[in-house]
């Protein structure tokens, strides 16, 4: 993954937008993130792990993260462009807030949001809205807690991969390196070896049942069944083939007699049906003579036919006559109904022209009517004002009043409290009086009452004190006063006013009639009389013009009637001359009477089927006589076989051959099942043979990949070769930090059996000794987490396409450096940049500042951080 744009809005110290573009490095893969303790550097860290998984690389959620300077009206969102191969991709997260509303005054909580989508030409495709933490996870190949421990080391959890505890190391080494197909590769075995046991059980139960079901105990007992059941079919194949020798020479018989008895039945049927015939002879010379005169009444169908016509015209014409003779009563009454409307309305004349003069005289008074409201509007609200202004008048002067006796009251206490001060100082005085001695004040130099003092002798500032509380009731009042009387020249004097010029307003307008004072009602009851009349000429119009249509349609209807009936007359005149024609024909033809014709006529539909119900009956009475004379022939000297015995006989045969060929279908059906038992408990007996073999090599390579006997399963074995792996390139960084001392080694002998050797040790060279990761010191430490984690990336891009490495940020740990170990950690890093592998640190070292050329500065002001990229040429 390699970093693209970070955009911080209100998120911790950066109170607005802060942009920062990482393209601005131009190709620099080494960077420092520097600024003042407290200024935002590991917030930039945050910003990227709370975009790609809700949550910052320390404890702070991302409620947390909202700026203290941002304004109520700007939300906390985070945006991070990165790449990862040859795509770009958007991580977009905002904290749930409370945000201004958009209508109203006040906040709402706003909900979280987040969203992971693919850039394409700067525009965002397959955005996706949920499940972001997991779809971020896959991409990358690392989790949160991952992150942060293989590319983002947070302040103070840079050594976590170093001295992680062997589960969590393996977990950070399986997301990695995607050795879970090494995993599912024993799964799998074990699904095959289950799989192979369930099959080997499955076919041993089926044989069981294959012998259990043929009553054998093994197969030698099955074979002697078998044979058993050979012999009983042979038995049984051989009676039956006797049945069906005799029940076949039977059938010869039988079918003889059986075709006898066919002839003498048919002869029977013959005869029966001749009878039957001859006695319909009389009937069908009926239908003979019927037939002759059907014919003779069809030949006249040209008469039937005219007459028929002449009917239907005659029905036609009736019914033109009825409706012209209904539509003469309808227009009829039309006209009489439009001619009283006609006269109604034109009674209405004198009226609809009163109302126009009324309408009109509204129209004119509307605008009248507009003012006279308004002037009552403006008196009501004069007369609202000078009652408030008079109320107000009241109220000053009781203000005013009481101002006046507060400001008296204060003056007569101020008076008495200086009267006090002034006997106190006589009594003063006369404290120090001695006869003989001359009063200061008056010179005497007797004293025969001097002054006496009390308990409550008022002081100095006692005197003061009531002089100031009089002088500011006296001021009190003089307000109060001046407020009353520019109230009385003022708003009250302005009432006044206001009330005079509506009232006399109002006098100017009173002529108008109080019915007409509404100035919506003059429009709406004007419009209404306008649109009464408007509709009264409109009907008069519409009544004239149906009037003229009444009595054209009345006139068409009186013609349609005369000439129903003058044709109604010569049809009645053409149909009496056919009928006597059509006389004379059938009198001709034989007909008693034209009615008798007629009711053959009626029957000429008949003909056909007469036709051929005589025709079918000399046919039958031809093929009777025929059939008759062959089966007299058929059983000429013959005897009728008696064929109840023969049905008998022909039935017990019968009998007697399904008995044998059920029984011999029965037993070849059993010796079939039996061999087929044979030949399926030999198959699963071969195919038991083979499961077993396929079995013992399932089980063998299950046994050692699951790590039955080396307590190791195959992937934690290729985790360790991973690690070792991981453990050289990082020693190859190490070595050369450490001045060849430190190296990094993977502990095989552990005293948890199962881990596969997943934990570190190091080994020094000084002492010749391995020890715990733990156990180094702070800068060690960090110097041996730089490594490995620089390792790490090393082996991950070389065998994993699919996981990227190629960006680091380290957050601290530089200051634990003494300057050779310093010189070396930069050295190192230095390096990177061949490698093309991004690296960002996080310090306060002053001589990072020195040597690295490209840094993102983070300045703190009083409303929030700014971060700027720095390139120093």
């Amino acid at each position: 993954m390699k970093p693209l744009k970070l955009t911080m809005r209100a998120f911790g110290p950066y109170a607005g937008e802060t942009v920062i573009d990482f393209e601005k490095l131009q190709g620099r893969h080494l960077f420092l993130i520097c600024g003042p303790t407290g200024a935002g550097k590991t917030t930039i860290l945050d910003a990227m792990c709370y975009a790609l998984y809700g949550k910052t690389s320390g404890d702070r959620t991302g409620e947390k993260m909202r700026s203290d300077y941002a304004d109520s009206s700007e939300r906390t969102e985070v945006i991070f462009d990165f790449m990862l191969g040859d795509k770009t991709y958007r991580a977009t997260r905002s904290p749930a807030q409370m945000v201004d509303k958009k209508r109203g005054s006040g906040q709402t909580l706003a909900a979280m949001q987040a969203s992971l989508s693919e850039l394409e030409d700067g525009k965002e495709i397959n955005t996706l809205r949920t499940g972001i933490e997991e779809a971020a996870g896959k991409l990358i190949g690392l989790n949160a807690d991952q992150f942060c421990q293989v590319i983002l080391l947070p302040q103070g959890d840079f050594r976590k991969l170093l001295v992680a505890k062997a589960d969590e190391r393996e977990a950070i080494l399986k997301q990695l390196f995607k050795t879970q197909r090494f995993s599912e590769f024993k799964d799998r075995l074990k699904d095959r070896l289950d799989a192979k046991v369930r099959e080997k059980m499955e076919k041993q139960t089926r044989e069981d049942q294959i012998l259990s079901t043929a009553g054998a105990a093994d197969e030698k007992q099955l074979a002697s069944i078998v044979e058993e059941a050979e012999k009983s079919l042979q038995e049984a194949v051989e009676t039956t083939r006797k049945q069906e020798k005799e029940s076949n020479e039977f059938r010869e018989v039988y079918q003889k007699k059986t075709a006898l008895m066919g002839h003498f039945t048919e002869l029977d049927k013959a005869l029966k049906q001749d009878a039957a015939l001859k006695n319909e002879e009389g009937r069908m010379k009926e239908m003979e003579a019927s037939l002759s005169l059907i014919r003779s009444a069809r030949e006249l169908a040209p008469y039937f036919d005219q007459l028929d016509g002449i009917t239907r015209e005659g029905r036609q014409e009736a019914q033109k006559l009825k409706t012209a003779k209904a539509d003469m009563e309808t227009y009829a009454r039309l006209n009489e109904t439009l001619e009283k409307r006609i006269q109604e309305l034109d009674a209405m004349k004198e009226k609809r022209e009163e109302e126009r003069k009324t309408a009109l005289k509204m129209q004119d008074l509307v605008p009248k009517a507009k003012l006279y409201g308004a002037a009552v509007q403006a008196l009501k609200n004069a007369q609202n004002a000078l009652s408030r202004a008079e109320e107000e008048t009241k109220r000053l002067q009781a203000s005013a009043e009481a101002a006046r006796k507060a400001r008296d009251a204060q003056k007569e206490k101020a008076d008495a409290v200086r009267k006090s001060y002034i006997d106190g100082q006589a009594f003063l005085l006369a404290e120090r009086l001695e006869d003989g001695v001359p009063c200061p004040v008056c010179g005497a130099i007797h004293h025969p009452a001097p002054a006496r003092g009390g308990d409550n002798v008022a002081k100095a500032e006692d005197v003061e004190r009531a002089q100031k509380e009089y002088e500011r009731a006296s001021a009190a009042y003089d307000r109060a006063n001046d407020t009353k009387e520019k109230h009385s020249t003022g708003a009250y004097a302005k009432a006044m006013s206001d009330h005079a010029k509506a009232d006399a307003q109002m006098k100017t307008l009173e002529e108008i009639p109080e019915a007409y004072r509404d100035p919506k009602f003059l429009e709406m009851e004007s419009t209404r009389l306008l649109t009464d009349i408007r509709k009264w000429e409109q009907d008069k119009e519409t009544a004239a013009v149906q009037l003229r249509k009444a009595g054209a349609d009345l006139s068409a209807s009186q013609a349609a009637c005369r000439n129903a009936e003058e044709r109604r007359e010569e049809l009645v005149k053409k149909y009496r001359e056919t009928e006597s024609v059509l006389k004379e024909a059938s009198d001709k033809a034989g007909f008693q009477s034209l009615d008798e014709c007629k009711e053959w006529y009626k029957k000429k539909d008949t003909e056909e089927s007469v036709r051929k119900t005589l025709e079918q009956y000399r046919a039958d009475r031809k093929s009777t006589e025929e059939r008759i004379k062959a089966e007299e022939q058929e059983t000429a000297g013959k005897e009728r076989p008696d064929m109840l015995e023969l049905n008998e006989k022909s039935k017990a045969l019968q009998d007697q051959l399904k008995k044998a060929s059920e029984r011999a279908a029965a037993l070849k059906e059993r010796t079939e099942t039996l061999q087929k038992a044979v030949s399926d408990a030999r198959a699963i007996e071969k195919e038991l043979e083979d499961l077993r073999k396929e079995e013992g090599l399932i089980r063998g390579l299950y046994d050692l990949t699951s790590g039955k006997k080396t307590r190791i399963t195959l992937e934690r074995y290729v985790l360790g070769t991973l690690l070792d792996d991981v453990a050289n390139a990082a020693n190859l960084r190490l070595l050369s930090m450490s001045r060849r001392r430190y190296s990094l080694h993977r502990m095989t002998d552990e005293s948890g059996l199962g881990k596969g050797g997943l934990s570190l040790e190091v080994s020094d060279s000084f002492t010749g000794r391995s020890r715990p990761a733990n156990t180094l010191s702070g800068g060690e430490t960090f110097l041996a987490s730089l490594s490995l984690a620089l390792g790490l990336a090393d082996v991950v891009q070389s065998r994993q396409g699919g996981v990227r490495l190629d960006t680091m940020f380290i957050d601290e740990g530089f200051g634990t450096l003494d300057p050779d170990s310093l010189n070396s950690a930069m050295n190192t890093l230095i390096d990177l940049q061949n490698t093309g592998r991004m690296v960002g640190i996080i310090s306060h070292v002053p001589e990072l500042e020195e040597r690295i050329d490209a840094r993102l500065r983070v300045t703190p002001a009083e409303k929030g951080s700014k971060a700027e990229f720095e390139i120093i040429d």
